[in-house]
């Protein structure tokens, strides 16, 4: 019995690390700061436009991202530190790391975009909006 309880211990330690490995590097070699805080706008007069967002631990590099209502834009993840994804609220559209997607979307409004990946102890605070005009 004790050492079941000793295997199991030693089995959640270590799904913790793993857990904390995949988001929360100090590394400060790739690490980016936020020196703009300027929304990203998608270039309107494109038949499809490109949006990098790029994330690190814990945070993406803008608090908005701007696109048009009705045009294409493809919403490119970069992820620096960690393994993320994003979910835009109210829609299907998700983007995997490293991955493009293009969207589209007619209702103009404030949608939020969220990590969609589980990232360590600040993942829920991992937010920024797509502002469509």
């Amino acid at each position: 019995m004790i050492e079941m309880k000793k295997w199991l211990l030693f089995a959640s330690a270590m799904c913790l690390v793993i857990v904390l490995a995949a988001c929360g590097s100090n590394n400060t070699k790739n690490k980016v700061e936020n020196t703009d805080t300027a929304p990203v706008t998608a270039d309107g007069g494109a038949a499809s436009s490109d949006i990098v967002i790029t994330a690190s631990n814990w945070k993406f590099d803008k608090k908005e991202y701007k696109i048009k209502a009705g045009e294409t834009a493809n919403l490119k993840l970069e992820s620096v530190e960690g393994m993320h994804g994003i979910k835009i609220s109210n829609t299907d559209y998700t983007i995997k790391s490293g991955g493009t997607t293009e969207v589209n979307i007619a209702e103009p409004g404030t949608y939020e975009m969220i990590c969609s990946v589980p990232c360590g102890a600040g993942h829920v605070k991992m937010k920024t909006n797509l502002i469509v005009e």
